[in-house]
């Protein structure tokens, strides 16, 4: 338990990030042979959509429940940067490997200095078939988080008492701006009503520190809410269609979803630690590098087991597998070595100026 009697177990929390991080990935290996034209398929690639909603609304919590209240917004950037940057630089560069040696491995990746450049630096562009994606495509949810995370900085320089207005009053800010500008790659990336999840998430945070909300989630059970969450993630896309934004279809059920499992977490029964929490620790590496296995393993397995439906199954089944422990060995041995060095690297300087 911490100061406030809240469990510092957040075995719940990383369960959703598991299932998160793997629904992108059954989705990305379903896109391989799911057609527009069929609606049976496209309905099942419905129901694993909803991975990135999850993330970004646990990304908004956490962000709040891992934040000391006198964190400098300097300290804050330089962790989220020791977080994101070293893994996703490394996979960007595999990937334009791999496209300058077998470019039918990634066909709409567009590898040029611009796209170079604007990969490593968050900045939204469009790749060769004119989508908005980086060249590892699954970053375009980076340029969100490093937005998320530039704003959630500036709320650092307010007051406790501020800042979930800060970030609400910010956050709406960019949409409208990006709204009411003129047309571009840039804001109509931003004009996403997707980006609301991050508030939402940082909301469900400071909702979870008031007495009448702690007082509630203690009295009721919490399962009931989060089937009911997991219920509308699966139904609702389905009745609302896929022209209705995210935020609506896969938003509000993470809301729920979320609200449940972290006040489950946090003042009834965390879940036990288990494998299913273990590849929630490993999530963000799963995520990044699933890409680059199904590119792999979609072409070993279409030389052994040539194509078709068995061959798909296969597929998905090995991505998913390899995409386990290699996430599992990157999170270990990259992931946070590398970013206790570059915590360390930042803090040595600011004590030796200290003495």
């Amino acid at each position: 338990m911490d100061a406030q009697g809240r469990s510092i177990v957040l075995n719940n929390l990383q369960t959703l990030r598991a299932i998160a991080a793997y629904s992108v990935v059954i989705y990305h290996c379903l896109m391989r042979f799911v057609r527009p034209e069929d609606p049976i398929g496209m309905a099942y690639l419905d129901l694993p959509s909803g991975g990135v909603d999850l993330f970004f609304v646990i990304s908004g919590f956490v962000m709040v429940h891992t934040t000391r209240d006198d964190e400098t917004p300097g300290w804050f950037a330089t962790k989220r940067i020791a977080r994101i940057v070293p893994l996703y630089w490394i996979a960007t560069f595999v990937v334009i490997g791999l496209v300058l040696v077998r470019e039918w491995l990634f066909p709409t990746t567009l590898v040029t200095p611009e796209s170079i450049l604007a990969s490593l630096f968050f900045v939204p562009h469009l790749d060769a078939a004119g989508h908005v994606y980086p060249i590892l495509g699954v970053g375009w949810t980076l340029n969100y988080e490093m937005m998320f995370y530039a704003l959630f900085a500036i709320s650092l320089f307010l007051p406790r008492a501020f800042r979930l207005a800060s970030i609400l009053l910010l956050i709406t800010l960019v949409w409208a701006i990006a709204m009411i500008a003129g047309d571009s790659v840039f804001t109509r990336f931003y004009a996403n009503p997707i980006i609301f999840e991050f508030a939402a998430g940082c909301a469900i945070a400071y909702a979870l520190r008031a007495p009448a909300v702690i007082a509630f989630v203690r009295a009721t059970p919490m399962w009931p809410l989060a089937l009911a969450g997991f219920a509308a993630l699966v139904i609702l896309p389905s009745l609302l269609g896929r022209d209705i934004a995210t935020l609506f279809k896969y938003g509000i059920p993470a809301m729920f979803i979320v609200f449940a499992a972290a006040a489950q977490d946090l003042y009834r029964a965390p879940a036990a630690t288990s494998v299913i929490t273990r590849l929630g620790d490993a999530s963000y590496s799963a995520y990044l590098l699933h890409p680059i296995v199904i590119a792999i393993v979609a072409q070993v397995v279409l030389l052994v087991a040539g194509e078709g439906l068995l061959a798909e199954g296969l597929i998905l089944a090995a991505t998913l597998v390899t995409t386990a422990v290699i996430s599992t060995l990157s999170m270990k041995y990259f992931e946070k070595p590398t970013a206790a060095l570059v915590r360390n690297l930042v803090r040595r300087p600011r004590q030796v100026a200290g003495h």
